[in-house]
Formats: structure tokens, C-alpha cells, sequence
């Protein structure tokens, strides 16, 4: 009978629920290791603690999973969270869709919870077309991270995971290696994961997105359906709108707006200017947008005007608020900016969030706003200063310094075409 070693990527201990789970696919679990000192847990499971193991200094995410990969006794290994639960049957189920196709990682559809409310993932089944994956500049949409079914094996043949990540190196893996890896949905597999933090530091997943398209070909493989033969002008300028949206999503606003620019150097068109303007609009820089905004641009008047009473509305507001701020006028400030959020998700405005929860002495919050802003603008000096005063006080210096340093010191994305 095969069975797994299931690995725990986790710095909590897990819940109840959890080793429940596991226990009702017991008959195909080898070994549950967890990197975290051993607790009386009461469960009918093949416990193995390896905290006293793990390096002393600072372990990345990636780390850890490569250290766990290490210590697994069965070829096969299974990643979950704390928060993953498993359906019963789920282990022998995705053995079985392995077995069956010979697929190098076997995944299942998600079902995420988030308080009361589920939501329930059916996924595509990339297998045997996995390349096309790149071409969605967002693979996390397609492969699940937890209740992943894959060996040894096969990481040491796609050389593991990347130690520099803090996050999103799983991805990573799967980007590095879409030329020959095969991943497969067991397609009536399902599992529970359960979202504890909304909070997700997205220049990771830019970070590596820009590396993995300097990796691959774009006219025949990222984008190999669009005309190049025909218009190839087009076609880059297309190319980089699309990988622009994708970094925009992902909030690294500065390398997408210079997605932009590469792109109407390439073919001018209106939709990708509308998105340059939103990039510079997010990023605060209102002037930028104003020298952006002239009929030479194939702009109408009324399109002009429109826009300049928006911009100007928001840097009305925003200095308002920070004289608020500076008044000590903090709840009403906290009221306007949370109405400006509404119509205006920028990084002046997340600068002006961080300030307030400053203040307040929140500094975990305060940390994570100036973190987004940052992340939207790494140019601006004020918001780098309020970010680095937190860290300093958090002791999260070198995080910052890694944060601008995949956001500086990587090139614009130019892309293999």
C-alpha cells in the first residue's frame, strides 16, 4: 500500500480539526512531520517533531519546506497548513489520480473558508496543456498551494524551492519547471482551508512573475497566440499591457506603469494609456497624470476635464486628511480616509492608514498599510521613511530592504521578443 509523509508547513500549532482530518486517511499517511516542538496531542497518527532540528537563524517559508522535504521517509509528500483539512478518502484519492496518470503533482479543488462563508473552487484540469499556464501570468489561480500530492523526486529534479522567497515560492516552482513538469486535478477531490489573514504581501508574487517571463520565450511561449508575423508592433505592445494588468493586480504599480511606457513606445492606444494614467493615479503622482492629459494623446477635452476634476479631488481630500492627522483630529481623519477608499485605492491613501494606526500604536497594522504603499510607490521618500521607522521598531529592517530590493533592483520586464 502506498502512503505519503505528510509536512506541515506552519509556524502554529494546529487545531483539532486538523489532526481529525488527517486521521480519517490514516491507512495512506506514512509519517505527519511538524516543525514545531512535540505537544500531548490525543490522535491515532504517526507524529514525527523535528523543531529541535531545524537551523537556529531566520528560515524562510521555502526553507522550511526544503528542510521538511529532507526529513520525509516516504517519496511521496504532501503539503498542508495548519488550516488545511482533508475530506475523507482524500489521500488515497489523489494516490490513485497519480497512479493513474503518472502525473508529477497531483492537486485537489479547494473549498476556502473565510469566518461563515465558503467558497467553493472547481478548478481547471491543466494536464497535458500545463504550458499554458504561463500564459495566465497568474498560476496561483489554477494550482491550489496546500493539499498538493507530489515526491522527492520530482524536487530534486526541479531544484526545490528558492530560499530568497518569504512567500509565493511554491508558484515559483511550478513557473520554473512548467517546460516539463506535468500537474494534474483530481477533478471530484475536494479539501477545506480555512483563510486565516487576508493579508497577503503580493511583491513576492510580482517578483517572481518578472523573473519567470524572462525565463520563456513570449512569442512562442507566454504569448504565443497573439499576431506577431503580422503586427509585431501590436503584439509587444499587447504583450506588455497584459503583463502591466497582471503587475498592477499584484500592486507593484512603478515596474507596471513601466509596462506601459514600454508598450505605447511600441504602438500607441488608448486602453493602455488609461492604464498608465491609473498606475501614476495609484502611485500619487497626480503632475505625472496632468502631463499625460493633453489632446496630443488622442485624449478628448471632455475626457481631460473629466479626469482632472478626479485627480484633483483626491489630492484635495488627501491633504485634508493630512492635516487632520497632523491637528490630532485622528478619528475624523480615520472616518474621511476609510469614504475616500471608496473611490480611491492609492498609495498616498495607505501612507495616510499606516500614519493613523501609527499613532494609535498600532504598529503591526501601521506596518502592513506603509508596507502597501511602499509596495504601490518604492520612489517616494515619505512613505519609505514611515515604513522604515515601523520596521525599526518591529526589527523588520531587512525586510524592507529585500522589499526594495525585488522591486528596485530587478530591470523593467522587456521580455525575450
Amino acid at each position: 500500500m502506498e502512503k505519503v509523509s505528510v509536512l506541515l508547513i506552519s509556524s502554529s500549532f494546529p487545531d483539532k480539526r486538523f489532526f481529525e482530518s488527517l486521521e480519517t486517511n490514516n491507512a495512506f499517511i506514512e509519517e505527519v512531520i511538524l516543525p514545531l516542538p512535540p505537544k500531548d496531542v490525543d490522535v491515532d497518527l504517526p507524529l514525527r517533531f523535528v523543531g529541535e532540528e531545524l537551523p537556529t537563524e531566520k528560515i524562510t517559508k521555502a526553507d522550511l519546506r526544503n528542510f521538511l522535504v529532507s526529513k520525509a521517509s516516504s517519496d511521496k509528500v504532501l503539503f498542508v497548513s495548519d488550516s488545511t483539512y482533508l475530506d475523507e478518502d482524500f489521500v488515497e484519492e489523489l494516490l490513485e489520480e497519480r497512479e493513474q496518470t503518472s502525473a508529477d503533482v497531483v492537486f485537489a479543488n479547494p473549498i476556502y473558508i473565510a469566518g461563515e462563508e465558503e467558497r467553493l473552487e472547481n478548478l481547471e484540469q491543466p494536464y497535458g496543456k500545463e504550458k499554458t499556464l504561463i500564459s495566465s501570468l497568474a498560476i496561483e489561480n489554477f494550482v491550489p498551494e496546500w493539499g498538493v500530492l507530489t515526491t522527492k523526486t520530482v524536487l530534486e529534479k526541479g531544484k526545490g524551492f528558492d530560499p530568497f522567497l518569504e512567500d509565493y515560492e511554491f508558484y515559483d516552482f511550478l513557473y520554473r519547471n512548467l517546460d516539463w513538469l506535468s500537474l494534474r486535478l483530481s477533478e471530484l477531490t475536494y479539501f477545506s482551508q480555512e483563510v486565516k489573514d487576508v493579508y497577503v504581501d503580493t511583491s513576492w508574487r510580482s517578483y517572481v512573475l518578472r523573473r519567470m517571463l524572462r525565463k520563456y520565450d513570449w512569442k512562442t511561449e507566454v504569448f504565443p497566440y497573439l499576431s506577431w508575423n503580422e503586427r509585431e508592433d501590436v503584439a509587444k505592445a499587447t504583450a506588455l499591457t497584459l503583463v502591466g494588468n497582471q503587475l498592477f493586480k499584484y500592486f507593484d504599480l512603478m515596474n507596471a506603469s513601466n509596462c506601459y511606457r514600454e508598450a505605447l513606445l511600441s504602438f500607441h492606444n488608448q486602453e493602455t494609456l488609461r492604464r498608465l494614467i491609473a498606475s501614476l493615479k495609484g502611485m500619487g503622482f497626480f503632475e505625472k497624470v496632468r502631463e499625460l492629459l493633453s489632446p496630443s494623446q488622442g485624449l478628448s477635452e471632455e475626457e481631460i476635464e473629466k479626469e482632472l476634476e478626479v485627480i484633483g479631488g483626491i489630492e484635495k481630500v488627501i491633504k485634508e486628511l493630512e492635516t487632520a492627522v497632523q491637528e490630532g483630529k485622528v478619528l475624523e481623519a480615520l472616518a474621511a480616509a476609510t469614504e475616500l477608499a471608496e473611490v480611491y485605492d492609492g498609495a498616498p491613501l495607505y501612507n495616510l492608514f499606516g500614519v493613523i494606526n501609527w499613532i494609535k500604536k498600532d504598529l503591526e497594522n501601521a506596518y502592513r498599510f506603509f508596507h502597501k504603499a511602499v509596495t504601490m510607490n518604492p520612489l517616494d521618500k515619505d512613505f519609505l521613511f514611515n515604513l522604515s521607522s515601523v520596521a525599526k521598531e518591529l526589527g523588520r529592517e531587512e525586510k524592507v530592504e529585500k522589499l526594495l530590493r525585488i522591486l528596485l533592483s530587478e530591470a523593467p520586464v522587456e521580455g525575450r521578443v
